[in-house]
């Protein structure tokens, strides 16, 4: 009758695992809302359906997520140097390391690096000077960028739904009208509340990674000299001449087709009359 009740009052509860410990989102939800956030996306009386179906409001706050894609050259010998040198910049601002490699030079191949790292808005411009100055050479770059408001949204939205679920529960399972069947079913029914919530903390707290950061993907690759360029400049030409040869090969096998189908169906056709009069003009004879 209790969670009957409830059930009226509220959302309905509908989560995917059980048991979590009370309490052991209270901490990861504050950590994730920004301060003086307005939910005008989001009311408390909203559920996650409608967060999904209608558009966020034009006043409200965006959340985008801003990947840039940089590949940078340098010298073989100051290829380590400029990898370190963007390592010490992001230590000198908001910037977290996501990976780094560093390939060492071998016989088959020159040295290689790479470089993960999300920095903070009001630092995104410091990093970038970084990266375009310095030994290394820019040499392609490119900025995608993903609007992620619904799912903040969304997600911020089933989060206040579930505290005001859980808060609805924890006060029905201290009245001491409740009998024991009725206590076990409310305390099962918040174990899964809190497990939910504990994981919609998380899904919000990736989103804010992804959202008030900008994730930058650096590929270094050591620069070529003139005369490894001279060595295969033969098999590069190779190469795009044999490709050339081909295609033109393939265009001129496509042309003798399609002007040869219409000739084909009409001998085969041709061939079958020839063949069905005979046949018809031998059995005459037979009789």
């Amino acid at each position: 009758m209790w969670l009957a009740l409830l059930a009226g009052c509220g959302e309905p509860a509908n989560f995917k695992s059980a048991p979590a410990e009370t309490g052991a989102a209270d901490g990861a939800v504050a950590m994730v809302q920004p301060a003086g956030r307005a939910m005008a996306g989001a009311p408390q009386a909203a559920s996650s359906l409608d967060a999904q179906n209608v558009p966020a409001p034009t006043s409200a706050p965006r959340h985008i997520a801003y990947i840039h894609r940089y590949a940078i050259e340098a010298e073989r010998a100051k290829l380590r140097a400029v990898l370190d040198a963007h390592l010490a910049r992001c230590k000198q601002i908001d910037c977290e390391v996501v990976t780094q490699s560093f390939q060492e030079e071998n016989e088959s191949q020159p040295p290689s690096a790479n470089l993960q790292v999300r920095v903070a808005h009001k630092d995104t411009p410091k990093f970038t000077e970084a990266l375009k100055s310095g030994e290394g050479r820019v040499l392609r770059q490119s900025t995608s960028a993903e609007d992620k408001t619904l799912q903040v949204v969304d997600v911020e939205a089933r989060i206040i739904n579930l505290q005001q679920l859980r808060e609805r529960y924890r006060k029905l399972l201290a009245d001491p009208k409740a009998g024991i069947k009725e206590a076990v079913e409310i305390e099962r029914a918040l174990a899964q509340a809190q497990s939910e919530l504990d994981s919609l903390a998380a899904q919000r707290r990736v989103l804010a990674q992804q959202t008030e950061r900008e994730l930058f993907e650096i590929g270094y690759q050591a620069r070529r000299s003139a005369i490894e360029q001279s060595i295969f400049e033969p098999v590069k030409e190779a190469l795009i001449s044999f490709g050339r040869v081909m295609m033109q090969s393939l265009a001129a096998l496509i042309s003798f087709v399609a002007a040869s189908l219409v000739w084909i169906v009409l001998l085969t056709a041709l061939i079958w009359g020839v063949r069905r009069w005979l046949r018809w003009r031998k059995m005459r004879q037979s009789k």
